[in-house]
């Protein structure tokens, strides 16, 4: 059974057999016709002081001989002795049980004395053969209040067999001068004697108001037609969410203000609002297990169902069967979904049908140790509450990053630039190696040169140094031709795929580098032209050398002089490279420090995130009801988030450690290596790590401080490529951010999380989980009381699902009692195992007796613990008898 559900009842209607202004002639067919197409669902059949023979029985008949599927209460109408204001009798009615046929009825109240008597005194009672004996007309009679309740009470069974209801208004109403005092105290006391009040729409925050008078409770009020005729049938209505049965009418009493409403235009009859519709269960649960679901189809309730069950009885793989369906990230075991199918309807009527493991459908879930997870780790919650807030996690920005990760390649480049060496280990990229190397050939060339030699060598030796600065340009050239193809290629590739984005309007031009390479390829051109000429001149300087008859061995003479001079050319280049790697390493330097500032201005802004994000979650919606404002404030009431700042240093010198020299920060007596890291870096915060990476000079080596430059020189503090390592860990987004990091901090009831306990942590994860998605998809919730505060449980979270299930479907397991009854769950679902089968029975709370020990009524006493007491203990305050 899908539980309760909303449907249309008329507690005060009369029939073909009314006593008095009865316009409905005789056509109980037709009347009953009109019922069943009003789809009303429960009638008060109502007439005056006593029924007509076998009236209830007769009405049954026709509402069943025409399929209908009509409760028909009886609903009898007394005057009593006591005025109103305008000095009218006052009308009262009594309610009376669907078990109750109408001939107990009549027994009973036949030997009901009236306040009239017959002319010689003698007792009239509530028949119609006393009235006819003692010729008394039924609009002249009326009945004592206190001794009609006497009565009853002394024959059937308050809240069992009959409840009694007041009429405010109309001819007849009680309803009080408000300015007149003894007015006043008899409404009052009419009204305390009534469960029900059958009033209009515009009297339902009254009777709901507990204010009213002193020790006043809610009462539910329903809106009838009092129908006389056939025409009048369905004009007016309540509806009602529960079974249509007394026992029905006896949980409405209980919950007035969610169980009755006046008019159509209530929240759970407007308010679109998607729900699971049924799921279909069957199959093994476990692989290799012979563990089975019945197969057996569920209809759910929109609003609030509880699964309960016993140890063991599967009350858990119900809601673990719907997870694993559309969560298939989930490691946890996984039921078998081979056989699980499931109907969703999206709120307007349009329904889904998941019948695979291929589904996908996101709703709030809360499965067992979820909250325990997320509660014992601090990091893991503040994660978790980023994710709640909607905050992606964030890097540091991409360009940035690129950034970073270019300056430190290029500083490994420039290192393994600097460390380079020759067959004899000296650094060749040094400066005095290239002057020395200059040097040397300079004096080689001058041994080589003669007063005679001296002008043609000098020639020969400036056109060498003009070939040598060619060829290197056109040698250079060709590399930037080969890089200005390979970049275009690229670059319209990138071009071409953002053009086939669907986003683009306009789609973007291939680069063509067709002038800037043609511009080169003429010079290389005029470059190697310009060659042809010098090594020609030279050519003509070799022959005049032996026009000349210089004595010598031309030929090695001047090989040696061209060998000479690209040594110098070559080292003289080497120069200038050296000057500009240098200068970008400065550049590269001063880039890095830079970083640090980036860092520092993004880790703020994710603190604004947070903060930002936790203000717009407090912010009123204008897309949400004042009810629905308010239910968010109440969830939000006990809880601050703000962003803040984490520098781990446990993390940050650990990590730190790694990329070193241990030998050189082993711990010894007076310090353990931490200490010893702590005091050279002295990084304690994230201001100071912020200096560091900056360029301050923080770091103290031999009682000097020094910027972190200069000690990543300083190669006695790394192993092979360690600084590179620790460049890469002080800058790198990947390694940051496992020391650094924007965290959501929290206060619970003004109490830092290392303040709370578990279960008060707990309490902060689901109210934050529900305040930021208080209205949308399903919320699932698996036995919330095993990580909750018991007092949260009873004072917020009760109060909280009564409110949140108008605008949500809530699914919860559990063996809390509590969080049955005094939610009000629509549904109660009850597991049972029979020891290789899963079987599952659905009802509502009003469904069964617990005397005969019958349906989910009586399951939910015996099976949690706490039941009867929930049970007693709500009826009580509501004046109805405990049912035992």
């Amino acid at each position: 059974m899908k539980g309760s559900v909303w449907n249309k009842w008329e507690l005060h209607i009369h029939s073909p057999y009314t006593h008095q202004n009865n316009q409905f002639a005789g056509n109980l067919e037709l009347y009953a016709q009109k019922i069943i197409n009003s789809n009303i669902k429960l009638i008060g059949v109502t007439n005056y002081f006593y029924f007509e023979d076998n009236e209830l029985e007769n009405i049954k008949n026709a509402i069943k001989s025409q399929n209908g599927e009509v409760t028909v209460l009886g609903n009898l109408e007394f005057r009593i002795s006591q005025k109103n204001k305008d000095g009218e009798w006052i009308n009262i009615h009594c309610i009376f049980s669907e078990k109750l046929k109408t001939g107990e009825i009549n027994r009973v109240i036949s030997t009901l004395p009236l306040v009239n008597t017959t002319p010689d005194e003698k007792t009239i009672y509530c028949s119609k053969d006393s009235l006819s004996a003692a010729s008394t007309k039924l609009e002249h009679v009326v009945i004592d209040f206190t001794a009609l309740i006497k009565h009853l009470n002394s024959h059937l069974k308050f809240g069992v067999d009959y409840l009694i209801a007041g009429c405010p208004n109309g001819y007849g109403g009680f309803r009080p001068n408000t300015g007149e005092g003894r007015s006043l105290a008899i409404a009052n006391e009419i009204e305390r004697k009534c469960q029900i009040l059958l009033a209009r729409p515009q009297d339902r925050e009254y009777f709901l108001n507990t204010n009213r008078y002193e020790k006043a409770i809610a009462k539910p009020v329903f809106y009838c037609s009092d129908a006389h005729k056939i025409e009048d049938i369905g004009k007016s209505y309540s509806w009602v969410k529960a079974k249509p049965t007394f026992e029905g009418l006896r949980q409405a009493i209980i919950e007035p203000d969610l169980r009755v409403q006046q008019n159509d235009f209530f929240i759970e009859n407007t308010y679109i609002k998607p729900k699971f519709k049924t799921i279909k269960l069957g199959g093994r649960i476990f692989d290799g297990e012979d563990l089975r679901f019945d197969d057996q189809a569920i209809e759910l309730n929109p609003n609030l169902i509880a699964i309960i069950g016993g140890r063991g009885t599967g009350k858990s793989l119900f809601l673990n069967a719907m997870n694993s369906h559309f969560n298939h990230s989930n490691t946890a075991k996984k039921t078998s979904v081979a056989n699980v199918q499931i109907e969703l309807d999206k709120g307007n009527g349009d329904i889904v049908e998941f019948n695979s493991r291929e589904n996908e459908y996101s709703y709030l879930h809360v499965s067992q140790g979820d909250v325990q997870k997320f509660s014992e780790n601090s990091n893991g919650l503040s994660n978790e509450i980023k994710k709640m807030l909607r905050i992606s996690e964030s890097d540091i920005d991409l360009i940035t990053s690129q950034e970073i990760s270019s300056n430190i390649g290029k500083y490994r480049d420039f290192v393994n630039f600097q460390e380079e060496v020759d067959h004899n280990s000296n650094r060749i990229n040094k400066p005095e190696y290239q002057e020395a190397i200059i040097e040397a050939n300079k004096k080689l060339i001058e041994t080589l040169t003669n007063p005679q030699n001296k002008t043609l060598i000098e020639q020969y030796q400036e056109n060498q140094q003009k070939i040598n600065k060619k060829t290197e340009y056109i040698e250079l050239a060709k590399q930037i031709v080969f890089a200005i193809n390979k970049s275009i290629s690229d670059i319209n590739a990138q071009i071409l795929n953002l053009n086939s984005n669907s986003e683009t309007k306009q789609k973007a031009e291939s680069i063509n580098g067709n002038a800037t390479l043609e511009t080169i390829e003429k010079n290389i051109a005029l470059c190697i032209g310009e060659l042809d000429i010098l090594r020609k001149t030279n050519d003509e300087i070799t022959s005049e050398f032996i026009k000349q008859g210089i004595n010598q061995d031309v030929s090695s003479l001047l090989s040696k002089i061209e060998e000479h001079q690209q040594l110098i050319d070559r080292a003289q280049t080497k120069l200038s490279e050296i000057k500009q790697k240098d200068e970008k390493y400065r550049r590269n330097v001063n880039d890095r420090n830079e970083f640090a500032h980036a860092y520092h201005r993004h880790i703020k802004k994710q603190k604004e995130i947070i903060d930002s994000a936790f203000l717009k979650l407090k912010e009123e919606k204008e897309t949400w009801s004042a009810e629905q404002n308010q239910l968010v404030r109440e969830i939000l009431t006990d809880i601050h988030i703000e962003g803040k700042i984490s520098f781990d240093l446990v993390k940050f010198y650990s990590g730190l450690e790694d990329c070193l020299n241990k030998g050189k920060f082993r711990s010894t007596i007076d310090k353990s290596t931490r200490q010893r890291l702590e005091e050279l870096f002295a990084v304690s915060n994230f201001d100071s790590y912020i200096n560091l990476l900056s360029g301050h000079k923080q770091i103290t080596i031999d009682g000097k401080e020094i910027t972190l430059e200069d000690f990543l020189w300083k190669g006695e503090f790394f192993n092979k490529g360690g600084r590179f390592e620790l460049l890469n860990y002080l800058y790198s987004p990947l390694s940051v951010k496992s020391y650094l990091q924007a965290n959501a901090n929290f206060k619970y009831k003004d109490k830092t999380v290392d303040k709370l306990s578990a279960g008060q942590r707990g309490t902060f994860y689901v109210c934050l989980k529900l305040a930021t998605d208080p209205f949308g998809s399903p919320f699932v919730f698996d036995q919330p009381e095993d990580d909750l505060d018991n007092e949260f449980i009873m004072k917020q979270l009760v109060p909280l699902f009564r409110k949140i299930k108008k605008y949500r479907q809530v699914i919860i397991v559990t063996h809390n009692a509590n969080l049955v009854v005094n939610t009000d769950a629509e549904q109660v679902i009850v597991a049972n195992n029979t020891g290789d089968k899963i079987k599952y029975t659905s009802g509502a709370v009003e469904d069964g007796d617990i005397r005969t020990n019958t349906g989910i009524r009586a399951q939910i006493c015996n099976i949690l613990e706490g039941g009867s007491h929930a049970f007693e203990k709500r009826e009580r305050k509501y004046g109805i008898q405990e049912l035992t």
